[in-house]
């Protein structure tokens, strides 16, 4: 089973998000920016993937449609091991992190969608997980506002919709006031700064956000590899830290693990290097006694996939089981009909068709597609 084609869709979904336009990397989030990537086999037989590409959609296909694409064609579709290591040798002079390997995880998702859809089976089940797994646990993250009004109000309409944890990304003491405050007590709140202290700073300021209790504090250090430096916070803080959403590849998160830098990490599907280098680390985070909490805050095949690796993963369904990371906003349209909401107290539901258990609607990509 060759592959035949790669193709690149770029979508642009505007949503309805609480507050005013958020804005990461200069630019306001009007829309969300969704790459999906299709990729078919000479035989007919076609799997997606999706690329991590807010704000950077337009590099993310460049390099998917001029560098990724013509090593695939031709290439074992099976082999998907052997495709992903080849693709990141090949092209580590162009970087192990950010736009390269957002298109390489893209590629290596679709390829676990054809190999679901040819064992008939969804991906959770073919990577060994239950033949019916329960829902899987969402937290609302929320987007950021600097508002506490903002925060208060938009966290009790995450607590109305069942969502048993909250997650903000506020860096001020104000904003975590006002969520818990909104929240009450015994609810989880992490914070998800984004990498904006020097250590120092982030010593301060999880001395300060001590007292509202927080379920994790996610990045507080800049630059977000500086392990030592997170790993002296983590020992001295007495604040449990999450990090990882910005790693690529096994590697890295062995660095981050061996450092102690961590109490949860958060393997990024659409960033890390696919399905491949994920399960890698789930294996790396059960050794080093960690939790892996994955960072999902997409709308494409992406959360399909962590939809179904969050089943497939240990404690899947249980208490210290995975959450999975749903950004509190309401996109115009989705994908998957059913596959993106919670039900069941905040609970989302694995999708039982072959492959990632569902198809992306194609009334929705004409729509929604945009030149890139």
């Amino acid at each position: 089973m060759k592959i035949a084609r790669v193709e690149t869709v770029p979508l642009a979904v505007p949503h309805e998000h609480g507050g005013p336009p958020p804005a990461w990397g200069g630019q306001a989030w009007e829309t969300l920016d969704i790459l999906l990537v299709r990729v078919e086999t000479d035989d007919g037989a076609a799997g997606w993937g999706e690329a991590f590409a807010y704000n950077c959609m337009p590099a993310v296909r460049a390099v998917v449609d001029a560098t990724i694409a013509p090593l695939l064609v031709g290439r074992d579709a099976t082999d998907i091991a052997s495709l992903n290591r080849d693709l990141q040798q090949a092209l580590h002079l162009f970087g192990r992190y950010g736009i390269t390997m957002f298109g390489i995880s893209a590629i290596d998702i679709a390829l676990w969608d054809l190999a679901g859809k040819r064992a008939g089976l969804p991906l959770g089940r073919l990577l060994g997980g239950p033949a019916e797994p329960p829902p899987v646990p969402g937290y609302a993250s929320l987007l950021k506002y600097r508002d506490p009004e903002l925060v208060a109000a938009n966290v009790r309409a995450a607590l109305d919709e069942g969502y048993p944890a909250i997650k903000l990304h506020e860096t001020g003491e104000p904003e975590v006031a006002a969520a818990r405050g909104a929240m009450g007590e015994g609810v989880p709140l992490c914070v998800d700064v984004n990498c904006p202290w020097t250590p120092e700073e982030a010593r301060a300021m999880a001395a300060r956000l001590r007292p509202y209790d927080l379920h994790w504090l996610e990045e507080p250090i800049f630059p977000p590899e500086d392990f030592a430096a997170l790993a002296r916070l983590q020992a001295e803080s007495g604040v449990d830290l999450a990090c990882g959403e910005n790693a690529c590849t096994a590697f890295e998160f062995r660095r981050l693990l061996d450092a102690g830098a961590a109490r949860y990490v958060q393997p990024s599907v659409t960033k890390l290097g696919g399905v491949t280098e994920f399960l890698k680390v789930l294996a790396l985070a059960e050794t080093h006694g960690a939790a892996a909490m994955p960072h999902s805050p997409y709308f494409g095949p992406g959360w399909l996939a962590t939809l179904q690796l969050a089943a497939a993963m240990p404690l899947a369904g249980r208490p210290g089981g995975p959450w999975i990371e749903r950004f509190f906003t309401r996109l115009e349209a989705t994908l998957y009909p059913g596959s993106v909401s919670p039900a069941d107290g905040g609970r989302f539901r694995v999708p039982a068709g072959p492959g990632l258990g569902a198809e992306p609607d194609p009334d929705a990509i004409r729509e929604y597609r945009v030149a890139a």
